[in-house]
């Protein structure tokens, strides 16, 4: 089975934009890129070279979701989809909606990801934490079976008869990590990307999984 995770990367290394394809090759599951400047091969899941002349270089992790096509309208109805010619090969179906449980998000990118269980944010809907010396918060939409992750600063956030708010009581969007009233301040968004947890034990056997306390 595939790693099952979409990951954005940016591809400006050391003031050189390079350009990236599909070597055909996995590696512990997850598909293998390729440079077309050095030739260089690039694991996709974590953004590192790990062979030719770029080896030891990582890509930068950009902010990215996954969620439904409906969702995403709503958020951005002047959208514009990127439109291809469809593989002939089968490349698995992501079964997010139909187990969701099995899935998580995970921040953070190297050698010190942090994975948050969708079985949690089901439950929870919201997570306040400490990642990396930040305090973070990771909300979770269950209607577009849809995670999100931000830096809250000295905001606590709660899940309160269906609605996201901070300690003060004002309301956020929790898509759009957005103020609702008042100065429609917004946070910060973290980069992160859904896995399947099973897979994201096998590329971080001892990565920190959160947990309630």
């Amino acid at each position: 089975m595939l790693c099952q995770t979409a990951i954005v990367y940016g591809r400006k290394i050391d003031d050189t934009i390079y350009s990236f394809g599909h070597e055909g090759v996995l590696y512990r599951q997850s598909f293998i890129m390729y440079d077309r400047e050095t030739n260089s091969l690039w694991v996709h899941t974590t953004g590192e070279a790990i062979n030719g002349p770029m080896k030891g270089k990582v890509l930068t992790f950009l902010p990215s979701v996954v969620t439904s096509w409906k969702r995403w309208r709503t958020l951005h109805p002047k959208t514009t989809v990127l439109t291809g010619q469809r593989g002939s090969r089968r490349m698995g179906h992501l079964g997010l909606h139909e187990n969701p449980q099995r899935y998580g998000i995970s921040i953070g990118q190297g050698t010190n990801p942090k994975l948050y269980p969708f079985a949690d944010l089901m439950a929870r809907r919201v997570i306040n934490d400490t990642y990396a010396g930040k305090a973070v918060v990771v909300l979770f939409d269950a209607d577009s079976k849809t995670a999100k992750a931000y830096e809250r600063g000295a905001r606590a956030f709660t899940w309160k008869d269906g609605k996201l708010i901070d300690e003060t009581g004002c309301e956020w969007d929790l898509l759009s990590g957005t103020q609702k009233k008042q100065d429609g301040a917004r946070l910060k968004e973290i980069p992160a990307t859904t896995w399947l947890v099973s897979r994201w034990h096998g590329f971080y056997p001892k990565g920190p999984v959160w947990q309630a306390k």
